[in-house]
């Protein structure tokens, strides 16, 4: 029933940052409990620059599964250390959300749950953090792409084939922009929560994707 925190400090430059990023992880944990319970779940953070986003100083994180988070630094970043309790702690609640998101057994591998999956975590993230912006991958469409990439993805809904590279990464960016699928599953959680005013991202953990698309 714990959360493990491992920092991975062989680095020489991630060393200098182990206290703090264990007092942010901690930060992070409790404010998440607050809203949601999380159970069995290892964080790891260590240096893998190759996996970070420089758009938010060169942090970045993945959880393959429901019991471990991996968060990737780059401590070389020259906005690492400005970044760091922002980013860090916005990443962490994200990825905390997919852990308890995926320990309630949602079903569902679809193009329609992957957008649900990372717009209710971002969602979360903003709740848990009280930060007042969103991601830069929530916001990386105009609203003519919107228009015509929503027209796409929805054609593509319950196909658990989808590219998921394609419309989370921008692996082919000539026909998906990168973050798309971030950007609508974003937009289709703010919508519902601003119909519902009386509910939030940490009530509908476990709400059906199908419940945001009308």
């Amino acid at each position: 029933m714990s959360i493990n925190i491992h920092i991975l400090s062989a680095s020489k430059d991630i060393e200098p940052y182990s206290e703090e990023l264990k007092s942010i992880a901690e930060a992070t944990i409790s404010s998440v409990e607050k809203l949601l319970p999380i159970k069995d779940v290892d964080i790891v953070l260590y240096d893998n620059p190759k996996a970070t986003i420089d758009e938010i100083g060169g942090i970045g994180g993945y959880s393959p599964n429901a019991n471990i988070i991996f968060i990737s630094l780059n401590p070389r970043h020259p906005d690492f250390s400005g970044a760091l309790k922002d980013e860090l702690s916005f990443t962490l609640a994200h990825e905390l959300h997919h852990t308890i998101r995926w320990q309630k057994q949602v079903d569902g591998d679809t193009l329609l749950e992957a957008m649900i999956f990372e717009g209710l975590a971002d969602h979360f993230a903003i709740e848990a953090t009280g930060r007042n912006k969103p991601a830069p991958w929530s916001y990386a469409l105009t609203p003519e792409q919107k228009k015509i990439l929503l027209k796409k993805a929805s054609l593509e809904w319950q196909q658990p084939t989808y590219d998921n590279n394609s419309w989370f990464f921008g692996s082919k960016p000539d026909i998906i922009p990168r973050w798309t699928g971030y950007t609508l599953g974003y937009d289709f959680v703010a919508v519902y929560l601003k119909n519902h005013p009386v509910t939030s991202a940490s009530k509908l953990a476990s709400a059906d994707a199908s419940l945001f698309v009308s």
